[in-house]
């Protein structure tokens, strides 16, 4: 529509659907131009059906203007052009002009045409998904993901040496073919041959060992290993400084996907990944994310050819129920819900000189607070968690503690570390809601947000006295509470003291011994309840996830993984009759 902006001016004037008199010399006034371009917009707009334009001829005979469209409607067509010109970000600001009638109605034309669908380029259907999401400046670096959207996206685009199933517990080869051990200690993994990466280079043993040497120079992460022998093109062997049997379970986790080491250096790879997996990244820019198959994947191609995640402002997405499954869109569809593994946390920080140095004033403050009011999320989407694992939760389920010690701590003060994964996305709610709570037995507390890559760190160690934080598990549980209870980039570990963080040592080494799971998990949960005994950690509340499913959907596939996301590699669409036959 052209000519939108003088449109608006109008509607400010006239009344929809009532025909009134003017005067072209009032109308440009108003319009801020010359009576001829007046003219030619007014014929303009009249062509377009959006205002009716009548003049008569004679003297003193003035034009009548009827406006045929609302201000809503004229945004409502205006932010649907740009939808449709993919000008999400334009879009979006143009619907923020609207009343709230509007907004509603502009939200609901937007959902509807969200979705799986088929785009003819070429001659060729491409199977599309296209879906909103809050622009999250996602981090699409493997060595430097923050979040759960970022570990999604960063497992489309990559591959590993293994993938972990977590409905069997299995590993299975994907840039790997095969591996082997004799003693744990040395690790000997065969590759597949004819990899490529995006840009088209072979994909060999030297960029696996370029991967693991970036991450333990650049992330400290993989401290384990203490020496990579590339054998061959496709065989590279590592050799560990201890035994340690989950070690092929670490090389699955997405961190460790594997780069090519020159793309790195050549730019903004956070933002412009190259990787081999079964997707490649089209384009990034301010208004979405596209996805293409990679049609030179080794392995399974997947069924959708396309993902388009438009970049959506938060006040839009907070209208979702859920990035991909919207709406329940009648009542044959059923709510879904699923837990996230993982909880919100309180860590107390045992090692610096305080209030909480001393186990006896850690319990008692830990016992006079109130978890279940501890929340960072709506209560609908949360429960109460002592523990990491929401199962163990569950089991464990108790009734708050009621008789305790009813000491005040007048005139004490504190400083709380409060996790930040990137602006505007932290857990700053839970800590004001245990802010209030220190503040009603008598401890001030101040409140700063800190990066989450950062809790850790020697300074927040030595500078706080109370991390408020969470964590979302990867697909392999285990993997991920290991690196969560011994890592120096969580404040777990670097807030206990050396006592404490050596039989975590103990226990963790004999998991990694271990090569039975029911063994190893005992041995992880004995840590927690270390922890819990010592006062050092107050576990606050697991989130779960509600998505809605139609009785008889077309779609197979289409649920929520460890990341919250639905994996774009396993949807797939099942053949109807109605379809027709070609």
């Amino acid at each position: 529509m052209r000519y939108v902006e003088h449109l608006l001016t109008l509607d400010n004037h006239f009344t929809v659907g009532c025909p009134a008199e003017t005067t072209v010399a009032l109308l440009a006034e108003m319009l801020n131009c010359s009576e001829r371009h007046v003219k030619n917009i007014m014929n303009a707009l009249h062509d377009e059906q959006v205002l009716h334009w009548a003049t008569e001829r004679g003297r003193g005979k003035k034009p009548r203007l009827t406006l045929l469209l609302s201000k809503d409607d004229v945004l409502i067509a205006e932010a649907r052009r740009m939808v449709e010109a993919d000008r999400f970000r334009e879009a979006f600001s143009v619907a923020g002009r609207m009343s709230q009638p509007g907004k509603d109605e502009f939200h609901k034309w937007f959902t509807n045409s969200l979705g799986i669908s088929q785009k003819r380029e070429k001659n060729e259907e491409l199977d599309t998904l296209r879906y909103s999401f809050y622009e999250t400046q996602l981090i699409m670096d493997p060595m430097l993901i923050k979040s759960r959207h970022d570990a999604h996206m960063v497992q489309q685009i990559f591959d590993r040496l293994l993938e972990y199933d977590a409905e069997t517990g299995k590993l299975l080869p994907r840039i790997a073919h095969h591996w082997e051990t004799t003693d744990g200690k040395r690790w000997t993994f065969y590759l597949h041959k004819g990899i490529y990466f995006h840009h088209g280079r072979r994909l060999t043993s030297d960029d696996v060992r370029n991967t693991f040497e970036r991450l333990q120079n650049e992330g400290g992460l993989f401290p384990e290993i203490r020496n990579m022998t590339v054998c061959h093109e496709t065989v590279i062997q590592f050799d560990l400084k201890w035994v340690d049997y989950l070690f092929p379970r670490s090389l699955a986790t997405e961190r460790a996907s594997i780069i090519p080491i020159e793309k790195v250096k050549e730019g903004d790879f956070r933002q412009v990944p190259v990787g081999s997996g079964p997707y490649l990244l089209a384009y990034n820019n301010e208004n979405m994310i596209q996805l293409h198959v990679n049609p030179s994947h080794f392995s399974t191609r997947p069924w959708l050819d396309r993902i388009e995640i438009i970049k959506t402002t938060a006040e839009f997405e907070r209208r979702q129920s859920h990035p991909f499954l919207l709406n329940q869109l009648d009542s044959t569809w059923k709510q879904v819900k699923q837990n996230e593994e993982g909880a919100s946390f309180v860590v107390f920080n045992s090692v610096k000189d305080g209030l909480f140095q001393e186990k006896d004033m850690r319990k008692q403050v830990l016992e006079r607070l109130s978890p279940e009011h501890i929340r960072n999320e709506r209560r609908n989407t949360e429960f109460r968690a002592t523990s990491f694992i929401t199962k163990r939760s569950i089991a464990n389920q108790r009734d708050s503690i009621n008789e305790v010690d009813e000491q005040h701590f007048d005139g004490m003060h504190v400083k709380i570390a409060v996790q930040q994964i990137r602006p505007g996305v932290n857990h700053e709610k839970a800590a004001k809601q245990l802010q209030a709570q220190l503040q009603d037995i008598g401890i001030s507390a101040q409140l700063d947000l800190i990066d989450a890559s950062t809790m850790g760190s020697e300074f927040c160690i030595s500078t706080y006295d109370l991390f408020v934080g969470g964590i979302a598990l990867g697909k392999d549980h285990l993997i991920s509470l290991m690196r969560v209870v011994q890592s120096a980039a969580f404040p777990i570990y670097p807030a206990m003291p050396k006592h404490i963080r050596e039989k975590i040592d103990e226990k963790v080494k004999v998991i990694r011994c271990s090569r039975e799971d029911p063994f190893r998990w005992n041995a992880y949960f004995e840590i927690e309840e270390l922890l819990s005994s010592e006062y050092a950690i107050l576990f606050l509340s697991h989130r779960f996830h509600s998505v809605y499913e139609p009785e008889n959907s077309a779609f197979e596939n289409i649920k929520l993984n460890s990341n919250g996301r639905v994996d774009y590699r396993n949807v797939w669409k099942k053949w109807s009759g109605e379809e027709g036959q070609r």
